[in-house]
């Protein structure tokens, strides 16, 4: 109870900061404007003092603020390079040093962090070819690799300030905050854009400032609300996380992006499979006879979009035999892949370095790239095989499989709700990050992907918690009277 305590001020204020973020997002405020300065100033200042002072509270509002630091960078004391991400991560090491000062107990670094930090190494290798290259200035290059880094700098802040169950619910807590927020944004914005008539024109950018990403992170921290939402007991409990998940998958239909539709089954189906089979019978079963009963319960607009993979055409002038054809979209992403595979032929080990693959796709491709085609690889497996090798794919798929492995024996084995619902959410966010990622890249942005990193340094931590004494066991412990005697020798 003291835990708690302790840590409801540093909840409270993050909520705070949580529904100011929203509110400018939802009136449009400029992020250079006066109330964002203000807003950027007096967050900083409370930035720092909760780093020195109150680092239980750090991480609940690095938390608050990673989503919204694409629109609003707010910069900091004017000093080129200087925003509010970075001062986060700046920060970071010193709440760890203030918590240890403060009492808190070490976690030692175990097998799977010594493993992320292989897989930094390993990766880091491919700023050479970058280098040598000539193709960025050192300062581009740094950028370009700071943005790479950070959501992992992440997960080792998140593990060492993370130190009870206490600390692991102010995180679920506060990232289903700001996940609702930015739900109900992005469906807010949805709805602004709902009159303009083609489906790419209606698509949402939303806090990501693009409709593929918007999608992968409402999907992504969905999975979290739903996870909380079927485990906590009473019921009652659970039916606010549920009604905020509903709100994120409908705000993800305003994205129309297929990979989040894709992810958000996959991952829906995840946890509630981990939950209770019977769940995924019920909610499948009913959202079935609710579509055949009622098919405008999935607008035109989306079906038209899931449709739209391929179109059909003509096998031969004059006949009336039609056959499928992917869509353009579709069919360029199908060139760039068997480009990149030519691309990681050649270059395995080390890549042709971290941020070249748009500036160097296009001489793999059988026919040139027309200007204004899109270069991005569209798969995150195939981005980071072609600028950082193999090994560092194999390495970090690795280190998923741990992940997993880890999540799945907390969710197996520990008893306690929290540790139970983090474990689900986690292995729902996890296989909604693999789907997606085999159609869109998204391994590297702070905005969309620190959050996963964190969640996984909860899983950490959790693992090696001790579960708590049954109620039973609890009863003797308090009664000495009743515990039984050891044996003579």
């Amino acid at each position: 109870m003291a835990s708690r305590r302790e840590l409801r001020p540093g909840i409270t204020l993050s909520f705070a900061y949580a529904a100011a973020l929203a509110l400018a997002r939802l009136i449009d405020v400029s992020d250079d404007g006066k109330f964002m300065l203000l807003f950027g100033l007096t967050f900083s200042a409370v930035l720092v003092f909760a780093a020195f002072v109150h680092p239980r509270w750090y991480l609940l509002l690095t938390v608050v603020y990673l989503p919204f630091s694409r629109v609003y960078a707010l910069p900091v004391g004017g000093i080129p390079g200087a925003n509010l991400t970075n001062l986060l991560l700046l920060l970071g090491p010193v709440a760890v040093a203030s918590s240890r000062a403060q009492g808190r107990p070490r976690l030692r670094f175990g097998r799977v962090e010594k493993l992320v930090i292989v897989f930094v190494a390993v990766a880091s290798l491919s700023l050479v070819p970058s280098y040598q290259s000539g193709s960025f200035g050192m300062g581009e290059l740094i950028q370009i690799y700071r943005a790479w880094l950070a959501p992992i700098l992440f997960f080792f802040i998140a593990r060492g300030l993370v130190r009870d169950r206490e600390d692991v619910m102010g995180v679920l807590e506060v990232l289903s905050w700001t996940t609702f927020l930015v739900a109900a944004c992005t469906w807010k914005e949805g709805i602004d854009r709902g009159s303009r008539g083609t489906i790419d024109a209606s698509r949402v950018p939303g806090l990501m400032e693009q409709a593929n990403i918007m999608g992968a992170f409402l999907v992504y921290y969905g999975m979290v609300l739903l996870a909380l939402g079927i485990s906590r007991r009473p019921w009652r409990k659970g039916l606010p996380y549920l009604a905020a998940f509903l709100i994120a998958a409908r705000a993800t239909l305003y994205t129309f992006s297929r990979g989040a539709y894709m992810a958000l089954g996959a991952g829906s189906v995840t946890v509630l499979t981990l939950a209770n089979p019977a769940f995924l019978v019920v909610a499948g079963g009913g959202g079935v006879v609710a579509v055949a009963l009622f098919p405008t319960l999935i607008p035109e607009s989306i079906r038209e979009r899931i449709t739209g993979t391929t179109t059909q055409r003509r096998v031969r002038p004059g006949e009336e035999a039609i056959s499928p054809q992917l869509d353009r979209s579709s069919a360029n992403r199908l060139i760039l892949w068997r480009a990149a595979a030519r691309m990681i032929g050649q270059h395995p080990f080390v890549g042709i370095g971290v941020g070249r693959f748009e500036e160097m796709i296009g001489f793999y491709t059988e026919t040139p790239i027309k200007k204004g085609d899109p270069r991005d690889a569209h798969n995150a497996y195939i981005l980071l095989a072609g600028e950082m090798g193999v090994p560092s794919l194999l390495l970090l798929l690795l280190l998923y499989a741990v992940w997993s492995a880890v999540a799945l024996r907390i969710h197996r084995k520990h008893r306690h709700p929290v540790d139970r619902s983090l474990a689900a959410a986690f292995l729902g966010c996890l296989v909604a990050v693999l789907v997606s990622c085999m159609v869109g890249s998204r391994f590297s942005d702070e905005a969309l992907i620190a959050w996963f990193w964190m969640l996984a340094a909860l899983v950490l931590v959790v693992a090696r918690m001790r579960e708590p004494p049954r109620p039973g066991r609890r009863r003797r412990l308090a009664h000495p009277a009743l515990v039984r005697p050891l044996p003579a020798a």
